[in-house]
């Protein structure tokens, strides 16, 4: 599943115990999308991986770093001007809602003291990195957004940074429970699963599903729900709310096949029964580290072997239109041998 607000928020309490105080001492761009920040603190030295990518946008800790490019891309070199010997002082999240803030503070070039947010922002196809100035105003992003691209909200040099627009759902580390069992109750007309992902903020399609299915064994409708159904639900709401609120989590990859990465949450899921496994991890760094390397190196065992396919199915029709021309060529002779004698009584009687 991509990153919902929720896994963002346990990240983000998790990164601060190791990113809070650190230095930047490098930065690389591996790729258009990608940013590496090299870290060090008191308690050792780390990688902060922030990607923008369409297909995995995230940020995590890394132990696996992609190669870096010979020459750094200029977005790199403005990042590494602004932001190179700046420590973080702190990491913030917009609600529950999946925009992180890195604060930094640093010195400029004549040692004035200067302040910087680094806004990552994950949302798929419009996931951006994005570094703003200590008044609001954008200093350059990963991917810029003009006027052609959108008529409500531009990211580009120079302007103001806005936030993403909010969709005005319950934030569930600040709303009784209660509450938001009514708000889920009142959403007519809805599948519960359906229900409870327009009403509470940070929370993704898999673990919607996953608190209907244990709330009523099923998702049924929010007019068919009964006070045992509602009583589940309260329960379940608020073990999720105990867990943002404690940082305590189960980071979960979700396996098909026993190998094969299908998805991640920071529950137990119940909902696949035995078509998937479960392998629990320490950190969610760790298992986001893991799951997008063997996606990776899954997707890259995909390509190749399509492209070898494709290569294979190319040879063969190649040797089907020769076979078949040879074939013709053949039919065209069937009869040469009374042609060659012919041909040679021709030659013997021609006088």
């Amino acid at each position: 599943m991509p990153l919902d607000g929720i896994t963002i928020n346990l990240l983000k309490q998790e990164l601060s115990q190791y990113i809070i105080g650190s230095r930047i001492e490098k930065i690389h761009q591996p790729s258009k999308d990608e940013l590496v920040f090299h870290l060090r603190s008191r308690e050792g030295a780390y990688r902060l991986l922030i990607s923008a990518s369409a297909n995995s946008p995230r940020l995590h800790l890394t132990t696996r770093a992609p190669e870096n490019p010979a020459t750094p891309p200029m977005l790199c070199m403005l990042f590494r001007k602004h932001l190179t010997g700046a420590a973080i002082t702190d990491i913030r999240q917009l609600g529950l809602d999946r925009v992180v803030f890195i604060d930094l503070a640093g010195t400029n070039e004549i040692g004035d003291a200067v302040s910087f947010t680094l806004c990552v922002e994950i949302m798929a196809k419009h996931s951006n990195i994005i570094l703003i100035n200590s008044d609001g105003t954008i200093v350059d992003a990963v991917k810029r957004v003009d006027f052609t691209q959108s008529s409500v909200r531009q990211i580009l040099p120079t302007f103001r940074y806005e936030y993403p627009p909010r969709q005005n759902k319950l934030n569930l580390t600040e709303t009784d429970v209660d509450v938001a069992v009514s708000a889920i109750k009142n959403c007519v007309g809805k599948r519960l699963s359906g229900a409870i992902l327009e009403t509470l903020e940070g929370v993704s399609p898999l673990i919607s599903r996953e608190i209907a299915a244990f709330s009523c064994g099923g998702d049924i409708g929010t007019a068919e729900m009964n006070k045992i159904f509602e009583q589940r639900l309260e329960k379940k709401l608020t073990e999720i709310k105990n867990s943002l609120l404690s940082g305590k989590a189960s980071p979960t990859m979700l396996m098909r096949e026993n190998v094969k990465p299908y998805d991640f949450t920071f529950m137990d899921i119940t909902q696949y029964g035995f078509t998937v496994t479960a392998r629990p991890f320490e950190s969610f760094s760790e298992l986001l580290d893991d799951f997008y390397y063997e996606k990776d190196r899954f997707e890259r065992t995909r390509q190749r072997s399509q492209s070898l396919l494709k290569l294979l199915n190319n040879a063969a029709a190649r040797a089907a239109r020769k076979l078949q021309s040879r074939q013709a060529e053949l039919e065209a002779c069937a009869d040469r041998d009374t042609l060659r004698i012919i041909a040679e009584l021709i030659l013997a009687n021609q006088y």
